[in-house]
């Protein structure tokens, strides 16, 4: 009986879809820098701030024109060299900063992050389908 129990637990926890697994470094670094949602280019234009031992990103979602796509950010992920920093589900404010713009906003502990650090840093978005996307900023400077 209890050899049934652990795999039978197993394949339900998988069809519920109950576990999320992180993206890894390489995954966010192949993100593209642009995406096509509806018919117009989506960028961001990140800015990493670390301010004694708490890091800010904030990031601008824009459109060259029309309104920004209704989506969700529901992760920040910056890459540097040492590795990567995530704000985490639910932890990222959104707001809109104009029609043709979305602000991102997350914070956290700096973990080792410095001003200087190059970095990428990425969005994790979900559209109004439930379908997830990954868009990256060029590198930038941790100011």
């Amino acid at each position: 009986m209890k050899r049934l129990l652990l795999p039978g637990l197993a394949l339900l926890l998988a069809g519920c879809g109950g576990v999320n697994v992180a993206p890894s470094a390489g995954q966010l670094l192949d993100a593209p820098t642009t995406l096509n949602m509806t018919g117009l280019p989506l960028t961001a234009q990140a800015t990493p701030v670390v301010t004694g031992e708490t890091f800010r990103v904030k990031v601008k979602l824009r459109v060259p024109r029309d309104e920004v796509p209704k989506m969700t950010v529901i992760n920040l992920y910056v890459v540097t060299r040492d590795g990567v920093w995530s704000a985490g589900p639910g932890r990222t404010a959104q707001r809109r900063c104009a029609n043709t713009c979305t602000l991102a906003v997350a914070s956290g502990p700096a973990r080792g992050l410095r001003s200087g650090t190059g970095a990428q840093v990425v969005v994790g978005l979900q559209d109004t389908q439930g379908r997830t996307y990954l868009l990256r900023d060029d590198t930038v400077r941790v100011k």
